[in-house]
């Protein structure tokens, strides 16, 4: 009976503690915001600690007591939000804290205690981040809702419906996997394309060639080529954004790899670090190179587009199962050596789908064999960036980009094929 008695005390504490500083933010909020208007409101402090209590005692009476004292607290509020109305304010959300006040007392008592820990921040951060929330809503459209939309169905709705046997001998992987490299890639490249254009929008060509990266090196490389005709004086901090995105195109693939087969992961981390390493510290010498040379100019050059449109998604899904075809058919008729040549002709083309089908076939290929054809395919992938910056890009940065695109692709084949 003590112990029980000890744990009503605390659960009581708690729920007053909760309500307590729930009011207090409330009223901050009041102050921050709404300091200029007068709102009609039934109180802040005081009244919700009360309404806590109230909710406490009402509870371990009765849950009809309970329910009944919310009801009428309800009516109370309908009059109240009435007469805001008139006033042409018509707001909720002093009576959703209050509600979400109220519900302490079953959440205390009745749930585990991180459950009223966590509706209690969250109702401290949506309070607090009225200004933050305004200026998002301004910034997403409609058209970044429904992005989001399409990436839950992606991963949430279609994925787990699928089979995960795998179809045939021809096409060694299953439904399920096909559709994880759609979602895992389309989540990758969502993640760069949301930062490109939310976060860091205004940042500045470096940025762009980094997160560029994370989204598509082989698109950035094209527009960052484009975009330097117009800017032929920022000749050397164009071939610094250029190899930059190649150099995060290494993070990019290592990572996906690392998802699906973290054996060939941790055979590829030493080499694709190096490279990346390689890369940006190229671009780190170039950018000086332009600090004493160039001229200090902002260039609008986001590279961002929308990677979740489900034409895009259904595309790849074909491109993926094609290259499971094909790369079956040609380790069963050529063996080892074929997918080499094979991983080098694919890299002049979107690798993405090819990376992703050897890494979830059933294929009898060795770890190094796979880990190689990753290489060969992006490296033969830096040499088609390289005919993109010299024949798109202005004289100067093309060669520069051209030369060490070139290079890193060459080591990344030599490599890829000596595994």
């Amino acid at each position: 009976m003590i112990a029980l008695q000890h744990e009503l005390w605390a659960q009581l504490i708690l729920i007053l503690l909760f309500s307590f500083l729930t009011g207090s933010e409330l009223r901050g909020y009041q102050n921050k915001f709404h300091a200029d208007t007068q709102e009609l409101s039934l109180g802040t402090v005081r009244t919700l600690t009360l309404t806590g209590l109230m909710a406490s005692v009402f509870f371990l009476v009765n849950e009809w007591l309970y329910l009944l004292g919310f009801a009428a607290l309800a009516v109370l509020f309908s009059l109240l939000y009435w007469q805001r109305l008139k006033l042409q304010s018509g707001s909720l959300l002093t009576f959703l804290v209050w509600a979400l006040t109220y519900s302490y007392a079953p959440l205390v008592m009745m749930q585990p205690l991180w459950l009223a820990s966590g509706v209690f921040v969250v109702i401290v951060l949506l309070l607090n981040s009225k200004q933050v929330l305004n200026d998002w809503e301004q910034k997403v459209s409609n058209e970044e809702l429904n992005t989001l939309a399409k990436l839950v169905l992606l991963s949430v709705v279609i994925l787990p419906l699928l089979p995960q046997e795998n179809i045939n001998q021809w096409l060694p992987v299953s439904p399920f996997k096909i559709w994880l490299a759609v979602v895992v890639v389309s989540s990758v490249s969502y993640l760069g394309y949301v930062s490109q254009k939310f976060f860091v929008k205004d940042q500045g060509l470096m940025v762009t060639g980094i997160l560029g990266g994370l989204y598509s090196s082989t698109a950035t490389t094209v527009v960052l080529a484009k975009k330097s005709i117009e800017y032929p004086r920022l000749s050397y901090k164009m071939t610094a954004a250029i190899i930059s995105a190649t150099g995060l195109m290494y993070v990019r693939l290592w990572v996906i790899v690392a998802l699906f087969m973290w054996s060939v992961a941790l055979e590829l981390l030493p080499i694709m670090l190096g490279l990346s390493v390689l890369a940006f510290g190229l671009s780190f010498i170039y950018i000086q190179v332009e600090k004493r040379n160039g001229e200090h100019k902002h260039v609008d050059s986001s590279a961002a587009q929308n990677p979740l449109e489900l034409k895009v998604a259904f595309i790849f899904a074909g491109l993926f199962v094609l290259m499971a075809v094909v790369t079956q058919f040609v380790m069963s008729q050529y063996g080892d050596t074929g997918v080499r040549y094979l991983s080098a002709l694919v890299g002049f083309t979107d690798i993405d789908p090819f990376v992703l089908s050897i890494l979830n076939g059933q294929y009898e290929a060795q770890n190094t064999v796979i880990a190689g054809a990753i290489l060969i395919a992006a490296g033969s992938n830096n040499l088609l960036k390289a005919i993109y910056a010299i024949v798109l890009g202005e004289p100067k940065a093309g060669r520069y980009s051209a030369f060490w695109l070139v290079l890193l692709g060459l080591i990344s084949i030599t490599i890829g094929w000596q595994l």
